[in-house]
């Protein structure tokens, strides 16, 4: 995100300025209805720590997982967002849910 390193960025999470040199987490824009409660965290920087311990993270984490697993490339790759924050290119098809129980 150009905003980090230019020094421009702000911390989605505590709202304080994200230095070009900081650990980041940076979401892409992955969620297009501004009603959603994850909108503000997409197209978003947070610093590391903040994202470590935010207590939405897991469910973003699912959340983005989800919505990025449908968001193809033209070549069927997509990124995968570990717990930690790091953006993993995949290729193939995304792990399925397993189905609710009975």
């Amino acid at each position: 995100m150009s905003r980090v390193k230019n020094g421009s960025a702000t911390c989605a999470l505590c709202h304080e300025a994200i230095r070009p040199d900081a650990d980041v987490v940076v979401s892409p824009d992955f969620i297009a209805e501004d009603s959603d409660p994850f909108f503000r965290f997409s197209n978003a920087a947070m610093h590391r720590a903040c994202f470590a311990v935010w207590d939405s993270r897991k469910v973003f984490v699912v959340r983005f997982n989800r919505i990025a697993g449908q968001l193809r490339r033209a070549d069927g790759s997509y990124l995968h967002m570990t717990a930690e924050g790091d953006l993993i290119p995949r290729t193939g098809r995304p792990p399925r849910k397993p189905p609710p129980p009975t």
